[in-house]
């Protein structure tokens, strides 16, 4: 999500070309600037056609209108981040044979939206967002230099979980809410690790988001505990555990290092691992194992040795590294390394340790 050129781009020839559109597995990526201007924006409205996504789109005056959008289609959940500038879309455009009764919800990572429905006109600023109805008219103007984070879903998902679900639309949400900014964090993290990509894993994220999304909008009294529960822990867990993979090579990490991190107590982030049946020292030591051994089957990186291994994964007794290691794989370091070199070809002297 943070880098879109890391994702090959979807022509839009081949959305709009005669033959059924095969979904690709995992996020593609929409940029039109190597299309005519002029015809950007009816480009856009027909590619997400192709999707099941309808909505009329206008060209704003004077300004070019630009398309860089990532989108990943899940079971419930539809995810697009990226750039839209300079686009006036308008909703509820649908045909009465594909209408759908959906929502959106509308983040602005950059830039400035505005988005009127229901008599409501508001103006996004970064970080702010807004949950929109699909089912009503709606204007959604993207200004220059804007991106945005957006989720489309089943307003049935959402209804048992939030109490007076019609009121909710077309209504700022402030950046600095607790739900918003783990549910932003939370969907980043995920695209980055190309977790939504994994199929065993798209139900549980589908479920988080609905939470998350539930506590943001309000919940019900009876649902809000058990969405905190599922949602939040799950978001803050994610959220700590790519904390943990940025410190490994420290070797001060330590439960209360994290809390501090992450404003809780370190009581708080034991149990946050405890509910996954394993504890912070454990995860910290298995991902720790799994980097060294990363390492140590690169033949690329063969010259460096077992010990300055050992040390940049946040290892500081090489005795100790060893003795883990070899509990954990089944082999020594040393060992690994050497069924490295013997793939690519020949054995070479060994590095020391």
């Amino acid at each position: 999500m943070r880098d879109l050129a890391r994702l090959q781009k979807l022509s839009p020839l081949a959305m709009l070309g005669s033959t059924p559109l095969q979904r690709p597995k995992g996020p593609v990526r929409w940029a039109f600037d190597d299309m005519p201007e002029r015809e950007r924006p009816t480009l856009m409205r027909e590619c997400l056609a192709r999707a099941g996504v309808h909505y009329e789109f206008h060209a704003v005056p004077d300004v070019p209108f630009h398309v860089d959008l990532a989108m990943h289609a899940l079971p419930g959940l539809m995810v697009v981040a990226g750039d839209l500038h300079a686009a006036r879309c308008f909703g509820a455009c649908e045909r009465a044979a594909e209408t759908r009764d959906d929502a959106t919800l509308l983040v602005s990572l950059a830039g400035a939206h505005r988005i009127e429905q229901r008599g409501r006109d508001i103006v996004l600023g970064e970080g702010e967002a807004t949950f929109t109805s699909c089912s009503d008219i709606s204007i959604m103007t993207h200004g220059g230099e804007s991106r945005m984070l957006g989720l489309r879903f089943p307003k049935a998902g959402l209804a048992p979980l939030v109490e007076g679900l019609d009121d909710a639309w077309a209504r700022r949400l402030p950046r600095e809410l607790p739900s918003l900014r783990l549910l932003r964090s939370y969907l980043t993290l995920a695209w980055d690790q190309q977790t939504l990509a994994a199929p065993d894993l798209q139900g549980s994220i589908v479920a988080h988001v609905y939470d998350l999304m539930a506590v943001t909008m309000g919940a019900t009294r009876d649902t809000a505990a058990a969405a905190h529960e599922r949602g939040l822990h799950a978001a803050r867990l994610h959220a700590v555990k790519q904390d943990i993979g940025r410190h490994l090579d420290r070797p001060d990490l330590s439960v209360g290092m994290m809390a501090h991190r992450h404003a809780c107590t370190p009581r708080f982030m034991q149990r946050l691992f405890e509910a996954e049946g394993t504890t912070f020292t454990e995860y910290v030591q298995a991902q720790r194992l799994a980097r060294a051994y990363r390492v140590l089957a690169d033949p690329r990186r063969e010259a460096e040795k077992i010990s300055a291994v050992a040390f940049d994964c946040g290892f500081g007794d090489v005795s100790y590294f060893n003795r883990v290691f070899r509990r954990r794989y089944g082999a020594a370091p040393s060992d690994v390394r050497a069924r490295a070199r013997r793939r690519v070809g020949g054995e070479r002297p060994s590095s020391t340790s």
